[in-house]
């Protein structure tokens, strides 16, 4: 295998997929130019988008909030309140999303949220919602739809004003009170989520991290760096991580991008999420194939592999993956996917990295910085984690002097969106 491994290492380079071909350090320094340019609203490949949230604050006691958490194809739908500063969940519901089955009219949609929050509203008059689709959002914490993906297709619904149309329906349906309305997007109601289940004090410093189907970052950042806005408070930072677009990207990247359904957008995602990281794995193979490294039977996959299949074939386990090798193919691909995830790891690795420095956070280990993280792909593959550990220990522990730890629990996005309606 020695040979072999050797016959890897240089096709992999040959084709800029090898992690070593990736600067850690050099590449952190980019991400964080590509941050700062994108808080001074100069063009970059991170949006850096303001929140107007903070992580910041202590919940009232009691006092409930409806918690809505429209992420993929699901809608769920919770009652939160606070006690002893802990996150209660009741009346939790979960339904289909609206427009996830069939296509609806803007209409519809909003009018089938406002149904399932009807008797809610009887109980509380605050509305936190998590909006896991591209919005821009306002400093009254409302916020307009940008597009609607993940299989969600609602007519006309671009450009409408979502708090605005929900409190319409909900008036319609006969809601009298006034209704107080937080929106916030998946990562940023994940950290908030952090927030309130970990005592954030003891912190120096706090991100959130969605490594799922997509990928993203977001942190707590000082008014005075947003320098694209006027006398701006501080608040959280949506980075937009997955459009950064200075890796180093291989062959079997652009041929991931360009079999897309958005070539171009979200470059730096292609390279590491669940989304996407299977079919970088599969083109890696069937270049591999092509090369002589894999038999023929990889030249052609369809469809590309899945994590899933890829974390089944390195247990051992008879799938489809396993089917395709002979002789000594098996060997060969678990060093192409050991790679992939090196690499992918080292580039989750690299924003943290970049967050932590602009944060300034981590100095002491009796505070690290505290890195929320949600997402199939952190926590259930088989390779990722471990992988994302190792270099935090070996380079934000080990070259940067900083203290990184991770932290997660459940339903994160309905407490942090609950959070967000009660303190901000």
């Amino acid at each position: 295998m020695e040979r072999t491994v050797t016959e890897i290492n240089e096709f992999l380079r040959g084709i800029s997929m090898h992690p070593d071909q990736t600067d850690i350090h050099a590449a952190t320094k980019e991400f964080l130019s590509e941050l700062e340019k994108g808080l001074d609203g100069e063009d970059s490949s991170l949006k850096m988008i303001p929140t107007y949230i903070s992580a910041y604050g202590t919940p009232p006691e009691k006092i409930p909030v409806i918690a809505i958490d429209a992420g993929g194809t699901n809608l769920r739908i919770s009652l939160v309140t606070f006690e002893n500063g802990k996150p209660i969940i009741s009346r939790m519901e979960v339904n289909p999303i609206p427009g996830s089955q069939r296509e609806i009219s803007a209409d519809e949609f909003f009018s089938e949220i406002a149904d399932k929050i009807l008797l809610l509203t009887e109980v509380s008059n605050r509305i936190g919602f998590c909006f896991s689709y591209p919005a821009e959002i306002f400093p009254d914490r409302d916020g307009k739809i940008l597009r609607l993906s993940k299989g969600v297709f609602v007519k006309d619904s671009v450009g409408l004003i979502i708090g605005q149309e929900l409190k319409k329906k909900l008036r319609e349906k006969g809601v009298s009170n006034e209704l107080n309305f937080a929106l916030l997007n998946d990562t940023v109601a994940s950290m908030m989520g952090g927030a309130a289940e970990f005592s954030i004090a003891g912190f120096d410093g706090i991100c959130g991290l969605i490594l799922g189907t997509g990928f993203n970052t977001c942190y707590t950042e000082k008014g005075a760096k947003i320098t694209k806005l006027r006398s701006a408070p501080d608040m959280t930072i949506n980075c937009e991580s997955g459009n950064f677009s200075r890796a180093l990207r291989g062959a079997p990247d652009e041929m991931t991008d360009l079999a897309s359904e958005n070539p171009g957008i979200g470059l730096f995602e292609k390279m590491i999420s669940g989304a996407y990281l299977g079919k970088v794995i599969t083109n890696t193979a069937i270049l591999a194939s092509r090369e002589g490294l894999l038999s023929e039977g990889f030249i052609t996959i369809e469809p590309p592999f899945s994590l899933p299949e890829l974390d089944d074939f390195l247990r051992g386990k008879e799938n489809r993956v396993t089917s395709l090798c002979t002789g000594s193919d098996t060997s060969v691909l678990r060093e192409i996917i050991d790679k992939c995830f090196e690499r992918a790891a080292k580039l989750a690795c690299v924003n943290i990295a970049a967050i932590c420095l602009q944060c300034d956070g981590g100095k002491n280990a009796k505070r690290p910085f505290c890195v929320v993280a949600e997402g199939s792909t952190f926590y259930k593959s088989l390779l990722m984690r471990d992988k994302i550990d190792r270099y935090v220990k070996e380079y934000i522990e080990g070259r940067l002097s900083r203290n990184v730890v991770f932290r997660g629990a459940e339903n994160l996005t309905l407490t942090g969106a609950a959070l967000s309606a009660l303190i901000n």
